[in-house]
């Protein structure tokens, strides 16, 4: 496994996400926002920028962090949800099939082996089944990228929120899956440990981490998700590939050093 950390989580400044990353002795990171603009917004010269900036710093990168349809699964005016992970792109669908043209372009320039996206946004408290439409709105969208570059994400206020969900759904699209136990956590209360299931982890390409207690986000290994387990059950089944830290615990230089040091005891068996 090799473990990543996602840069605007130590800073919006790449050089100093960078710099930390390798006094962290971790050469792998994940990009979801740069220089107060999400990714998606940068241009051309911004991109090559910051593709540089890396390459100069020897740092690969796992993932193109994408807000992909993170959004209705129709238009609609305003106003619009504000996520502080997706700086400055509105979950506007015409946007979003605009962005979806440009993103293997976008991987390309990193050399990135994911872009990971979702699967709408749903107000239903309770799994709502993606219709036939839907499903040929995120397929047709990202059917001339390269294999396996588009991974779907399970999250809890999207259609897919759960590991058997995410199973079934990438299976049925034929498309990667990005697997994060803990928002399977926050839409049911399980960590999905006992659903980590061989099926799945053959098309997983990232498993992300973060933690929860008290109804916050707290360092990896403080919280009620089951991680040594979790850890165990990734290896038992052979799985080797990227663990992104994704700890929500935005400048939290302390709380990102726990996480980390505690990933360190796990990502290697």
């Amino acid at each position: 496994m090799k473990l990543s950390i996602i840069t605007d989580e130590v800073s919006q400044d790449p050089l100093v996400a960078i710099k930390y990353a390798v006094a962290q002795g971790i050469r792998h990171v994940a990009v979801r926002s740069i220089w107060g603009k999400n990714i998606l917004q940068c241009d051309d010269q911004d991109v090559e920028r910051l593709a540089e900036l890396f390459r100069r710093h020897d740092l690969a990168v796992t993932s193109i962090m994408s807000p992909l349809f993170k959004c209705l699964p129709i238009d609609t005016p305003g106003p619009h949800l504000v996520d502080p992970h997706f700086v400055g792109f509105q979950p506007i669908l015409s946007n979003h099939l605009d962005a979806a043209a440009r993103l293997p372009a976008l991987a390309a320039a990193f050399q990135a082996p994911t872009v990971r996206i979702f699967t709408f946004l749903t107000a239903e408290p309770i799994a709502a089944t993606l219709t036939a439409p839907q499903i040929d709105s995120i397929t047709q969208a990202v059917e001339d990228w390269p294999a396996r570059l588009a991974a779907v994400e399970n999250e809890y206020v999207c259609h897919v929120r759960t590991l058997p969900e995410l199973e079934r759904f990438t299976a049925l699209a034929g498309l990667s899956a990005v697997v994060d136990p803990c928002n399977s956590y926050l839409a049911t209360g399980s960590d999905g440990l006992d659903e980590l299931s061989e099926e799945l982890l053959a098309r997983t390409v990232d498993v992300h981490v973060k933690d929860r207690q008290y109804g916050r986000y707290v360092p990896v290994g403080d919280g009620t998700l089951r991680w040594p387990q979790i850890f165990d059950r990734l290896h038992g089944l052979g799985y080797s590939g990227t663990i992104t830290l994704e700890s929500h615990l935005r400048g939290d230089l302390d709380g990102l050093d726990r996480s980390i040091a505690a990933l360190r005891k796990w990502v290697t068996p």
